[in-house]
């Protein structure tokens, strides 16, 4: 009976790591769909954000241009080009940095179901490299923008000035000449 039972037991612990190892597999199935489904999604909205990009770069581009044009436009519309194609510019990167973690995490998440080589791991950290860059280009752009606004709204406050000093100067003239 001794050996019936212990063939038994082996018997019983192989089918239970058999079992763990289905529900390994199936979890890895699971996994695998998420990461697949979430590598479709960033493949959607990188493709959809090709003509979004496009569209934002040449709208941008003419609010820039409005915001140059001194002669058809007042400081305070300038500002507010200016403010408008930050806002429009904002918005995209965002887009394009919601894509870029949707990427990168798919890869995290992949490297972790399975062993990783040397060209995954490249691979992740150029996706995370990209992300940083997407990061360090929208505060770049909000600080060109910030700080073109500051400059129009010194302007604006200079020629407000120069307006308050001439009308100063004719009001002391006008009693000077009583």
């Amino acid at each position: 009976m001794l050996g019936i039972d212990n063939i038994t037991d082996k018997t019983e612990k192989a089918i239970e790591k058999t079992k763990d190892f289905v529900n390994e597999i199936k979890e890895e199935g699971k996994i695998a769909a998420q990461i697949s489904d979430q590598r479709a999604k960033a493949d959607k909205l990188e493709r959809n954000l090709l003509v979004e990009r496009a569209k934002a770069n040449r709208d941008r581009a003419d609010l820039l241009e409005k915001a140059v044009n001194k002669e058809q436009f007042s400081t305070s519309q300038r500002i507010q080009f200016l403010k408008d194609a930050g806002a429009l510019e904002d918005e995209i990167t965002q887009k394009e940095i919601e894509a870029a973690q949707l990427r990168l995490d798919a890869k995290i998440a992949e490297n972790a179901l399975s062993g990783s080589t040397k060209e995954d791991l490249q691979e992740e950290a150029q996706l995370r490299a990209n992300l940083i860059n997407l990061e360090t280009a929208k505060l770049t752009k909000q600080k060109e923008v910030t700080s073109q606004i500051i400059a129009l709204t010194n302007e604006e406050k200079a020629a407000l000035q120069a307006l308050k000093d001439k009308k100063d100067a004719i009001a002391k003239e006008k009693r000077q000449s009583k």
